[in-house]
């Protein structure tokens, strides 16, 4: 797929009419023209979950990290885990491998990584891994979670770090999609999914390293995990968390029921170390597996969730809807759709700007399928600037947003072009640096 620059030299941000009134115009600047950043010779994808996929370190310069790989990771058909770092003025790093997964000599690989950049401007990636499993379990029958590190003017290490070692019975002991953040301590943390105490019911798990970054790789499953299948009877799965953290530390997460469409949305605030969290049910029978929710806190404390919405037009025809908890309240406000149109929405990340205005990015079909971004005043969700980023029908999906402490807006999406070929895409409206900002003030 080309984007046409002709076509988008004369993108503006452009107004849409609204439910509520007259449409309205707030100066912006413009975004660049988006850069295909890798090539299309292998699958390149970003996480089912995109938000934690990018953070700034100190000095400026943005970390990102995505991954490569077909329907299934096998020595005959590996996957990868990479980083590249960006700094304005200069462009992109190389593509830089970071998984050291092997398995019968050969390279086998990870899948689905999350990013983040801690008060030491070391760099921590996660994944999940496919590198304990066997060949006797078609190299799916023990994933575990793994990350690395690269500290600030250094490299990834050539040793991963196990999170998990779990050898459960069953076959399908197998943990996933782990989400990263860093705390303004020094700590970070690590929550995902994970079978391993139960090969037919997945529950959450939340592990925090000390301030000085270093896990307790002897912490067991049980452990850290912060919701409990006997809690609810029994019954279905918990899956593809979402994880922020807030100014005093507190992690906010939100996630699913099951492994597939029609799912309930949840959310809790999480204390790592094994307490069992108390789930608040949002909205029943709304989200999808394939599109897992995302959450945010923003500076002023309001914990905000996007996802897309199955339930008011049906499954295949979702909407964008948005949560908001405001700051010291017990409770969500009601939900609101993004915009009232016919049109399918879906897979949005979202981020609070300094000024608590909403940033939100996601795939939109109204005219054909494209990525869209807007800007949106906070109170009654006004729609206040809207870029059609893409500009031409594609296969465009899973968009993930960051701010940098300018609130300059970056943005990276995912084209499919085939099972085998794929590629990342970034588009930016930075017009300077940003200012010695640190991942965890972007609470990312």
């Amino acid at each position: 797929m080309k984007i046409n620059p002709a076509l988008f030299s004369f993108l503006t941000l452009f107004m849409v009419h609204l439910s509520t009134g007259p449409t309205t115009r707030v100066s912006a600047q413009e975004f660049s023209i988006p850069e295909r950043i890798t090539g299309t010779e292998v699958r390149y994808r970003m996480s089912r979950c995109a938000n934690n996929q990018m953070a700034f370190d100190s000095e400026e310069t943005l970390h990102i990290t995505y991954w490569s790989g077909g329907l299934s990771t096998l020595p005959s058909s590996p996957s990868h885990i990479y980083h590249r770092s960006w700094r304005f003025g200069e462009g992109w790093s190389a593509q830089t491998p970071i998984d050291d997964s092997t398995a019968e000599s050969s390279h086998l690989g990870g899948r689905h990584p999350s990013l983040t950049v801690d008060t030491r401007d070391t760099v921590w990636v996660t994944w999940h891994d496919h590198r304990n499993s066997t060949s006797a379990g078609n190299w799916i029958d023990n994933l575990e979670i793994y990350a690395d590190s690269k500290p600030r003017g250094g490299s990834f290490s050539a040793n991963d770090l196990r999170i998990t070692n779990t050898n459960a019975a069953h076959l399908g002991d197998n943990g996933y999609t782990p989400k990263m953040v860093a705390l303004a301590d020094g700590r970070v943390s690590i929550a995902w999914y994970d079978f391993g105490l139960d090969g037919d019911i997945a529950d959450l798990f939340l592990k925090t390293s000390d301030p000085a970054g270093l896990f307790d790789l002897g912490e067991t499953l049980t452990e850290m995990r912060i919701t409990n299948k006997d809690d609810r009877g029994g019954n279905g799965s918990y899956s593809v968390p979402d994880l922020a953290v807030d100014q005093d530390g507190h992690h906010h997460l939100c996630w699913i029921s099951g492994l597939g469409a029609a799912a309930d949305l949840f959310y809790a605030e999480a204390i790592e170390g094994g307490t069992t969290v108390t789930e608040v049910p949002l909205k029943a029978s709304a989200a999808d597996f394939f599109d897992p929710p995302h959450i945010t806190v923003s500076d002023q404390g309001d914990v905000w969730i996007a996802y897309g919405d199955e339930e008011l037009q049906g499954i295949g025809n979702e909407d964008v809807v948005l949560f908001r908890r405001r700051a010291g309240q017990s409770s969500f406000d009601p939900a609101i759709p993004l915009l009232n149109d016919p049109a399918r929405e879906y897979a949005p990340d979202i981020e609070i700007d300094s000024r608590g205005l909403v940033h939100l990015v996601w795939v939109d079909e109204r005219a054909g399928t494209n990525i869209y971004y807007a800007l949106l005043e906070p109170e009654n969700l006004t729609l206040l600037t809207e870029v059609n980023l893409t500009q031409t029908d594609g296969n465009w999906a899973r968009p993930s947003l960051i701010l940098d402490n300018r609130d300059q807006v970056y943005i990276l999406w995912e084209e499919q072009i085939g099972l085998n070929s794929g590629a990342i895409w970034f588009a930016t409206n930075a017009t300077e640096k940003a200012s010695g900002v640190a991942s965890w003030d972007l609470y990312e």
